[in-house]
């Protein structure tokens, strides 16, 4: 079994571009935004086609077409603090695997949806070479049915002002949505999201 990493390389590299502009959020058009999402996708599926790094087996690859999205919609996307704990938590995350991870409680960010505030816990997992990096995982009512059963994950993006950008246009699928080598984090109970998230990738469909 393969420990799925949560910032999957070909993640960092296809957010680059999207970064760049959350970092002049100000500046940027909803139309560029919606842009820079769309060209993130397609070196997303680029990299699933051709990467010897990629999670699809090598029998799916050579009839893969791309992931499936939802439309983007910037409604989805969220800016503001990432208020960080003061006592500083190990949690152990049950996995898809049947093993615990180790991942640092570090804070929680605070989104307002039709007029109803949700807290989310974001973690820095502890046993990957990339464990700057911060992410939630988080399950909501598509899971199973529009999105994979176990749960996506969203990556939480810096801003120059110390602000935050999170945003379910970019939620992603674990590895082992993908593949059943690969062992995942689950999400934890408090990211129960009571709405669908009607953002980001899709169940995968493996035929």
């Amino acid at each position: 079994m393969r420990v799925c990493l949560v910032l999957p390389m070909f993640l960092g590299l296809c957010l680059a571009a999207v970064t760049t502009g959350c970092r002049q959020e100000s500046s940027q058009s909803p139309d560029a935004l919606v842009k820079q999402i769309e060209q993130a996708r397609g070196k997303k599926d680029e990299f699933f086609r051709t990467s010897p790094q990629s999670p699809l087996p090598e029998h799916l690859k050579h009839r893969f077409r791309g992931l499936n999205y939802f439309p983007v919609d910037l409604r989805y996307r969220f800016r503001g603090p990432l208020l960080r704990f003061s006592r500083q938590i190990v949690d152990s995350l049950p996995a898809t695997g049947g093993e615990k991870r180790p991942a640092l409680r570090f804070g929680y960010f605070t989104i307002l949806w039709k007029k109803k505030t949700y807290r989310l816990l974001v973690y820095r997992m502890l046993d990957e070479p990339k464990g700057e990096d911060l992410f939630l995982a988080f399950s909501d009512p598509t899971n199973g049915r529009d999105t994979y059963g176990g749960g996506r994950y969203v990556d939480l993006i810096p801003e120059s002002d110390g602000t935050y950008v999170l945003d379910f246009n970019l939620a992603y699928n674990p590895y082992c949505a993908y593949n059943p080598t690969y062992s995942c984090p689950l999400p934890p109970p408090e990211n129960h999201l009571p709405f669908p998230v009607r953002a980001g990738e899709k169940a995968f469909a493996h035929h």
